[in-house]
């Protein structure tokens, strides 16, 4: 089955509002038979910066694909996450 990381904005924004995005986004993933990979879930929001990201792409690069949130352009984390799925040849998919 295939899996797919679910990257965006998460730095500087109302974590309600972030982790409500990150869930719709795997629910919709979900429905269409995609195991998804949320960050929401792997990291705490008391983590600093540098923590989250190391664990988010080491769960990354164990994924087929990404899937891209809106608004993912206005974050480096989420940059430097597409640069990487680009680099190991992913499957990129970019929310409507």
């Amino acid at each position: 089955m295939e899996k797919t990381f679910i990257s965006g904005p998460v730095s500087g924004i109302d974590y309600e509002y972030v982790s409500g995005k990150f869930l719709e986004a795997e629910n919709y993933l979900s429905s269409k038979g995609v195991n998804t990979v949320n960050p929401i879930r792997l990291c705490s929001m008391s983590w600093d910066i540098d923590k989250w990201e190391r664990t988010c792409i080491k769960a990354l690069v164990e994924c087929d694909g990404i899937y891209m949130l809106k608004g993912w352009k206005n974050s480096k984390e989420a940059k430097l996450e597409h640069f990487i799925a680009m680099k190991l040849g992913m499957k990129i998919t970019l929310e409507k």
